[in-house]
């Protein structure tokens, strides 16, 4: 005889926000149309393009990046409920796609977007923001999937990263424009491109940590948390990072010198 399954009731609702491949990252660049509007019913609107296809990023650290048509069409059929937050902070929500309030278009050109702002003081302030010139550019928040990005070395030497499979989770009127990249996953480059990729410090100092790529006695670590760019791998933070040194107490790590630890501490003294 089977034993009846007892059945939960859950009485509470959640929000998850799930990252299927690579670490979040952020683009914002200065958008060739961002604008203000006034609907019929004399709401407050923002309107322009949230991501262009095929235009390539500035320099983001030794390589160029480009978001293609397919990349966005494959994250909108699986989730199209876009938000649109003020400056990436989601406790600022201006608008979403579920509530009506975050109209998306997409075409072959971008992603364009509508949205009907909050009659509050921060749709009155990001409103004022826009219309003044304050604020003109417009950033969106995504992650990768496995195997949805492309790196290419082209004859000339540059190297170009190609998104094909994201995730977009947020659009967000932002301060900084050109196509910045406050965070970049470069995990899936390829160990022999990545000699490519230039490392920028907090800090205008140099702390000891880089070498040559051309030295063949050189051992960068390719991972990419605080605690290996700052040049102490035995401290890895990455849960993912496959690199040999790291969290390894018998191994030294080929970036860990005295200088790099003492910067790794002055920073976090700092936060």
């Amino acid at each position: 005889m089977k034993k009846k399954q007892k059945r939960i009731k859950r009485t509470t609702k959640s929000i998850k926000i799930e990252i299927r491949g690579g670490k979040p990252e952020t683009r914002s660049y200065k958008s060739t149309r961002l604008e203000v509007r006034k609907s019929a019913d004399g709401s407050m609107q923002l309107a322009g393009t949230a991501i262009v296809f095929d235009s390539p990023s500035q320099d983001l650290g030794g390589f160029t990046e480009i978001c293609k048509y397919d990349a966005v069409q494959k994250s909108l059929q699986r989730n199209a409920d876009l938000f649109m937050l003020w400056q990436h902070d989601s406790s600022q929500p201006l608008a979403r796609v579920k509530t009506g309030a975050l109209e998306l278009s997409l075409n072959r050109a971008g992603l364009n977007f509508v949205a009907t702002l909050p009659n509050s003081p921060l749709g009155q302030n990001a409103y004022q923001a826009v219309k003044d010139g304050t604020v003109d550019s417009v950033s969106f928040g995504f992650n990768i999937e496995p195997d949805g990005d492309k790196w290419i070395n082209t004859p000339d030497g540059r190297l170009i990263r190609e998104l094909w499979d994201i995730n977009v989770s947020e659009l967000s009127p932002v301060t900084w424009a050109a196509y910045l990249a406050p965070h970049v996953d470069t995990r899936s480059c390829p160990v022999e491109l990545r000699s490519k990729l230039r490392r920028e410090s907090d800090d205008d100092e140099d702390d000891g940590s880089d070498c040559d790529p051309d030295d063949p006695d050189c051992e960068e670590c390719g991972c990419d948390c605080e605690e290996c760019e700052a040049g102490d791998c035995t401290l890895c933070s990455d849960p993912d990072c496959d690199e040999e040194n790291c969290r390894s107490e018998d191994q030294s790590c080929p970036m860990q010198t005295r200088e790099a630890h003492r910067q790794l501490l002055i920073r976090r003294l700092r936060s």
